[in-house]
């Protein structure tokens, strides 16, 4: 395969670079060598290799991953969430940017690999982070309190668990283990707001107490 047309842009080339790399990824992992295959497929130098992926297999986990994120920016996403509940919304997004990951297993396999790997581990959350903001900000909510990251980081989890599941016992399984998490997610918060101090309050707090403990009480203003 020959470079027939000039990218058009970096997010285009990077977004080639990947899709060639992606197809040499079930046979030899995501790494320099998939890499290196899938720039020459393409005819590029490496210098332009290098210029769109400086990361190499990083850049090209990362750009596949968002690539999957796509799905659920889409104008047909928005118009399906319309007269959803919130926690309907939230499990129609989860298994939306799932099955889209799920499309080519043996690839959804070698990412889920990768990304397990300690050295990508704040690659892998980092990325997360990104596709929980995106669902919860779909889902409507604008929090920017605590529970903007409480929420965040809930929705990461059920994103890993569910993707395992999926590779492991299918589609049902997966359908399923979101239905329950978002149930024990929705029972927590009804549990929460009977609490008369909330946990991210008496985190907050004890934060605040360290650190007159370490940095002494804060001067009044007069």
């Amino acid at each position: 395969m020959t470079l027939s047309a000039p990218f058009s842009g970096l997010k285009a080339a990077e977004s080639r670079l990947a899709r060639a790399v992606a197809a040499y990824v079930p046979a030899l992992g995501l790494n320099r060598q998939s890499v290196e295959a899938g720039a020459r497929s393409l005819g590029i130098s490496e210098g332009e290799r290098d210029l769109i992926a400086p990361h190499g297999a990083a850049d090209i986990a990362a750009i596949l991953w968002r690539d999957h994120d796509e799905i659920l920016l889409h104008p047909e996403t928005t118009e399906s969430l319309a007269g959803m509940k919130i926690r309907e919304k939230i499990g129609y997004l989860l298994n939306l940017r799932l099955d889209e990951a799920a499309k080519d297993e043996k690839l959804a396999r070698r990412l889920m690999g990768y990304f397990a790997l300690p050295p990508h581990a704040a690659l892998n959350h980092r990325l997360l982070w990104q596709t929980a903001d995106i669902i919860w900000r779909l889902a409507g909510d604008t929090a920017l309190d605590e529970n903007h990251y409480s929420k965040r980081i809930i929705v990461s989890g059920i994103i890993t668990t569910a993707m395992m599941t999926r590779l492991s016992r299918g589609r049902k399984a997966q359908l399923e283990q979101i239905d329950r998490n978002i149930e024990q997610v929705m029972q927590f918060e009804k549990f929460k707001a009977k609490l008369p101090v909330k946990p991210e309050g008496l985190v907050l707090n004890l934060a605040k107490a360290l650190g007159r403990l370490r940095f002494g009480q804060p001067a009044s203003v007069t």
